[in-house]
């Protein structure tokens, strides 16, 4: 039989022994409720006394022993405990004779020590009880004591605030500003002053200084009381002198309305003129600044300008009320220091109620922040029968001048497909980095920010804060750099001149020299700019119906002096293309990554043809056009597709328009018809392109050779076998450069 079998045949009788003994417990306690109650009662005592005396017991060894001593004995007890069960196990291994009995014993001790260990727990609980006991009595002490001690400190913080309140006392009379003593004594009266009684004893000089300022106060009132009734007898004559002013103003309407007739017979417009001068004082200071600087530079050098305001006049005399109130409010003293409160508290209420605005409330905001001033003023600049009007408006929030172009020709133009001469578009770029998209003043981006809106999606609507139109008004943001015209050409070198005569204003500073010295160079940047669209427009008509090199317009002089007299190359068609398209190509990418094209150029796409070969131009025109040269990528469709990257020449053609342009120009009536010069010289390269290529081609491929046209020494030349686009006219041969 096995060890395992063993052990379960003695849990089996252990068990059936456990059973049979609760069996007969049961029927002693079934049959101990039938016996005498007595016998419980006196069970019971028993326990009671064996319990509380099992307390006492532990108490005293709690007292007897220390913690460190009872750790010995709990380590030592588990010692024995893991020797026994070694034993233990040891036997169930090894098996000797009476191997059970042996068990069973070693089994009875190490319960007795497990008894042992849970005696040991019970002293410990007991001096953890103690110990709180004790804990929570010194807790109690030291609560009581602190009680105590909070309570003498706040009654010597009582006791202080109470002494500084009596050395901080001052009377009613300290807040008086009397005179000086020495002034006290020589302006009073010996009456009131009695220096023979006063000068030693300070109270009763105190009592003196404050009755002499109740007479001097006395006899300000009355004098108070005279001069206000001087004040109302002069405002009655005033008055009265308004009266009669006020009936002569009939009689000289009437008086002016029978000169009508003679002021338009001699043309002078004097009724214009005078409304037009209460209008103006209506005008907020920017607009005003503006109407000043270009009204005195159309009298002074140019009559062709003309300056007009326009608008509900009453509703701006309604915001100027409106605007006076607050600052009259502000100055005003208030009667009652509660109602005083009162408005205060109601403010904070209006205020806290416009924090939470609902959707309408917002779109409300928005209008309000967008929102124009009632009068604007226009400005009409002609020139050669042509007209541009801007019409400058301000934003009463944002505090900044926008502007709204229109266009009038003296002829209706053909349409073309890109409109060039568009009001909306024509001031773009007038100067570098100003399309008038965002506005210039710093303040506005939080502005905006603030209510989620963006200024560049409502510009139809409220006009572009060009920078240059802010100068014009007076205004200036942060370091902004002003404008500035050659003679000779539109190109606007940077400056930043100072402004001595600058005050600082709500946000932006008004300077009238600066506004003066911009007026001149704008009204001819505007012309120059109608000028060059009016130019460009044409031009894009010619190339849009174009079928041939030869129909691009040039003058003859520059044709005769720029180019040969014979090209090959035909323009076959012009059209304009997307910013979408532009990009997509590959062509471009060198002239995007180096950002000399940006989305706000105009697009277009020229292709040149010889026989099979097919040149396509991407030409981005930019705003300022001619100031700023067209920008022409190359791809060239000749047994597959080519870029600039990929072969040598064709980047050289592109360098020799690119870069080389200023050849074809040497004034500003030349640099108007840049765009057909290019393109002439496209045509061109794209000849001696084809014929210098043909000289190192397949003589058994008819379709690579070309006929030469033009006359060059060497085809190519150099490690990148440059080909000869340069033009000598005087000679009529080209060569490399």
């Amino acid at each position: 039989m096995g060890r395992g079998e063993e052990d379960g045949e003695t849990g089996s009788r252990d068990a059936k022994r456990r059973r049979k003994n609760e069996g007969e417990g049961a029927k002693k306690s079934t049959g101990g409720t039938e016996g005498d109650s007595r016998t419980t009662a006196k069970e019971k005592a028993v326990v009671g006394d064996t319990f509380q005396a099992s307390l006492e017991h532990e108490a005293s060894e709690a007292h007897s022993r220390t913690e460190e001593e009872d750790q010995r004995l709990v380590a030592s007890i588990i010692s024995h405990v893991r020797t026994t069960m070694k034993e233990i196990l040891k036997l169930k291994q090894d098996r000797p004779e009476q191997w059970t009995s042996e068990v069973e014993e070693r089994r009875t001790q190490v319960l007795m020590l497990m008894l042992s260990l849970r005696r040991l727990s019970r002293v410990q609980k007991v001096r953890v009880r103690d110990a709180r006991e004790r804990t929570a009595e010194a807790r109690q002490g030291v609560d009581g004591v602190t009680l105590q001690l909070q309570n003498l400190l706040y009654e010597v913080a009582h006791l202080k605030k109470e002494v500084r309140r009596c050395l901080d006392f001052q009377s009613a009379d300290q807040e008086i500003d009397l005179v000086p003593v020495e002034q006290f004594y020589v302006e009073a009266p010996e009456d009131i002053s009695r220096p023979t009684e006063t000068v030693e004893n300070l109270h009763e000089q105190r009592l003196a200084r404050l009755q002499w300022e109740l007479v001097q106060r006395r006899d300000q009132t009355q004098l108070f009381d005279k001069l206000t009734k001087e004040k109302e007898a002069v405002a009655e004559a005033i008055s009265e002198q308004e009266r009669k002013l006020a009936s002569l103003a009939p009689r000289i309407n009437t008086i002016l309305e029978a000169t009508r007739p003679l002021q338009v017979a001699l043309d002078l417009p004097i009724d214009a003129k005078r409304e037009q001068q209460r209008i103006v004082q209506l005008l907020p200071s920017p607009l005003y600044t503006l109407w000043v600087q270009v009204s005195a530079y159309g009298e002074a050098f140019d009559s062709s300008i003309k300056v007009e305001v326009f608008g509900d006049m009453e509703a701006a005399r309604k915001l100027i009320t409106k605007e006076e109130e607050p600052r009259a409010d502000i100055y005003s003293e208030s009667d009652n220091e509660q109602d005083q409160q009162e408005e205060n508290l109601s403010r904070k209420k209006r205020s806290h109620k416009a924090q939470k605005m609902d959707a309408d409330d917002l779109d409300d905001g928005v209008r309000q922040t967008l929102g124009l001033h009632p009068l604007n003023v226009k400005v009409t600049v002609n020139t050669k029968g042509n007209s541009v009007v801007v019409s400058f408006h301000y934003m009463q929030v944002l505090r900044i001048i926008t502007a709204k172009c229109t266009v009038f020709l003296q002829e209706n133009l053909k349409a073309a497909l890109t409109d060039v001469i568009s009001g909306d578009t024509l001031l773009s770029c007038l100067f570098p980095e100003d399309d008038g998209h965002n506005s210039p003043n710093p303040a506005n981006f939080f502005q905006l920010s603030h209510i989620h809106i963006n200024l560049s999606d409502h510009l139809a609507t409220t006009g572009r804060p060009y920078k240059w139109a802010q100068h014009l008004a007076g205004l200036s943001f942060s370091s902004y750099q002003q404008p500035s015209i050659t003679e000779d050409s539109q190109e606007v070198p940077a400056v930043s001149p100072s402004a001595p005569d600058s005050s600082p204003g709500d946000g932006e500073v008004v300077a009238w020299q600066e506004s003066a010295e911009q007026v001149p160079i704008i009204i001819q940047a505007i012309r120059r700019r109608l000028q060059a669209r009016l130019a460009l427009h044409t031009q894009l008509l010619n190339l849009e119906t174009a079928n041939s090199t030869n129909c691009i317009a040039i003058p003859g002089e520059l044709l005769r002096h720029h180019f040969p007299g014979k090209v090959c190359s035909e323009l076959r068609s012009w059209r304009p293309i997307t910013w979408a398209d532009y990009e997509a190509s590959p062509a471009t990418q060198h002239f995007r990554e180096a950002q000399l094209v940006t989305s706000q150029h105009l697009f277009f796409l020229a292709v040149l043809e010889r026989k099979q070969v097919v040149l396509e131009a991407q030409v981005a025109v930019a705003p300022d056009h001619p100031s700023t040269v067209p920008v022409v990528a190359l791809a060239l469709r000749w047994e597959g597709l080519h870029h600039a990257d990929d072969i040598p020449q064709l980047r050289q053609m592109e360098k020799e328009i690119n870069v080389h342009w200023d050849e074809l120009v040497s004034c500003r009536s030349d640099r108007l018809q840049l765009l057909p010069l290019l393109l002439y010289r496209l045509a061109v390269c794209l000849d001696v392109f084809t014929e210098a290529s043909s000289a190192h081609s397949d003589p058994n491929n008819p379709g690579s050779h070309f006929h030469k046209e033009k006359i060059f020494f060497r085809p190519a030349r150099g490690p990148d076998r440059a080909f000869p686009f340069k033009y000598h006219p005087k000679l009529g041969v080209f060569s490399q450069r």
